[in-house]
């Protein structure tokens, strides 16, 4: 699914791009884009959010 139109880049492409990112300005970089209209940034910061939980949990579960 498209989640920035602008640049038209897909939701797998962000979130491949957003691991490990410390910001939505580096998951852009990282796909060679920047950010036009700015409507899908608050996506965008939501899937490095996800991205953390789930390398939280992995770590979580790795201690365990």
């Amino acid at each position: 699914m498209y989640v920035c139109i602008c640049n038209a880049l897909k939701d797998r492409e962000l979130a491949a791009a957003s691991n490990d990112a410390r910001n939505v300005a580096e998951v852009f970089r990282r796909c060679g884009r920047r950010p036009q209209c700015g409507k899908c940034l608050p996506d965008v910061a939501k899937l490095i959010e996800n991205s953390r939980e789930q390398q939280n949990g992995i770590c979580k579960l790795a201690a365990e």
